[in-house]
């Protein structure tokens, strides 16, 4: 870790959003140009660049809703990881059947924490006609978060959700970017341009005055124009902080995607560079306090 990448983790981190998966022929997964059916990030790779950067636990996100290696890993390794199941079809638009009964039938089959979803209803109607309320409510009663990594058109419905179940916990991917056209760079990694058009840091920052809502502080790799530490992103970085505060931030690698460049062990640095008024108890926060307080399946951190 260079000086100027503001220093690494310390002790208790959590790695608050990374992907493990096998090649396609070896545990069934989607394919895309992201992830070929040949890509390999398999959960020992994570844990030696854990322990090289000083972080003790992680969240896993699966790729998409086939999700067996991250549920073995979770099996394999418990209190060492917390996971995250990405929605399908039948916890957002009930194609099942009853979506919270498919929701809970999934949980049964392996312990998820948190649903990550892309879509919360029709654009332009109101999230009270969604036919995933149900499971939003369900997730709030139940203390799980909502992984919201979602595109431009459905913004309003978050920003009316959290009106309507206030109790729900939020985790916006990615410093709040909503994704749209990405590409594949060079070096195998999600790129996006013009990530924070128009009023979004705006919306963003009106989002924080519902207490549920956290933000992750990750992807700085795929949103900047510039090279670490991402210069160009301290001003919206800071601006969440201010809004969010560090009890609401968490710090995520998005592994594997930026492991190799600009490399996992310089992820965690970034925080502090972003954010240098940030204390020691404040970096604590992001750098895995938040993260253990919404994932309490993470053990406690040796002393």
């Amino acid at each position: 870790m260079t000086s100027a990448d503001g220093g690494g983790a310390g002790p208790g981190a959590v790695d608050a959003h990374a992907h493990v998966f096998r090649p396609a022929t070896v545990s069934p997964r989607g394919v895309d140009a992201l992830a070929p059916a040949d890509r390999d990030a398999p959960v020992e790779d994570l844990l030696t660049r854990m322990a090289a950067a000083g972080v003790s636990s992680a969240v896993l996100v699966p790729l998409d809703g086939t999700d067996d290696y991250v549920a073995e890993v979770l099996d394999r390794h418990p209190g060492r990881f917390a996971a995250v199941a990405v929605a399908t079809a039948a916890e957002l638009h009930g194609s099942a059947g009853d979506p919270v009964a498919a929701l809970r039938a999934r949980r049964a089959r392996w312990p998820f924490d948190a649903l990550r979803c892309s879509w919360l209803g029709e654009p332009g109607r109101p999230v009270t006609d969604s036919p995933a309320l149900p499971v939003l409510e369900v997730l709030a009663d139940e203390g799980m978060p909502l992984w919201s990594y979602l595109p431009p058109d459905q913004l309003p419905l978050l920003e009316e959700l959290v009106r309507v179940v206030p109790g729900l916990r939020v985790v916006l991917n990615h410093l709040g970017f909503c994704p749209h056209d990405m590409w594949v760079d060079e070096d195998r990694r999600p790129r996006f341009d013009d990530p924070f058009p128009g009023s979004l840091v705006q919306r963003l920052e009106r989002l924080a005055d519902a207490p549920g809502v956290h933000v992750l502080v990750s992807g700085q790799y795929a949103l900047s124009a510039e090279e670490p530490p991402y210069p160009d992103l301290f001003p919206v970085t800071r601006r969440l902080a201010a809004a969010y505060g560090p009890e609401r931030l968490l710090w995520g690698s998005d592994h594997p995607w930026p492991s190799d460049v600009p490399g996992y062990a310089r992820l965690p640095g970034l925080v502090s560079a972003a954010l240098p008024h940030l204390d020691a108890a404040g970096v604590g926060r992001v750098l895995g306090g938040t993260a253990r307080e919404l994932f309490p399946r993470l053990a406690a951190p040796a002393s």
